[in-house]
């Protein structure tokens, strides 16, 4: 598991396609917060919601990446990895929650 994880946090191309990745997803959030009907007290409340529950994947990848980070050898590509996908993991969530929580109210 170790030598797998080891190897996914090595490689180059799959690095690429997180930094490609957050640029669209990052685009996405920023129209979501600005638009119209975020900033009513609704949107807000909704923005609220989705940010909890963001903030709690991100505390729980962060603690992740700190305890895999004594198992593998941490080095500019490790850490740079680890931190793109974060990123993106936790705009991804936010964007999910906000839309759903959209869909609900």
């Amino acid at each position: 598991m170790i030598k797998i994880l080891n190897e996914l946090v090595n490689n180059r191309q799959i690095l690429l396609i997180g930094i490609w990745y957050g640029l669209p997803i990052t685009i996405i959030l920023i129209i979501l917060f600005f638009i119209k009907s975020s900033r009513d007290e609704r949107g807000q409340a909704i923005i609220g919601k989705a940010s909890i529950i963001s903030m709690i994947v991100f505390i729980f990848l962060v603690n992740f990446f700190a305890k895999i980070s004594d198992c593998i050898p941490i080095n500019y590509d490790t850490v740079a990895f680890c931190v793109q996908w974060i990123y993106d993991i936790v705009l991804t969530v936010e964007v999910v929650a906000i839309l759903i929580y959209k869909r609900i109210q």
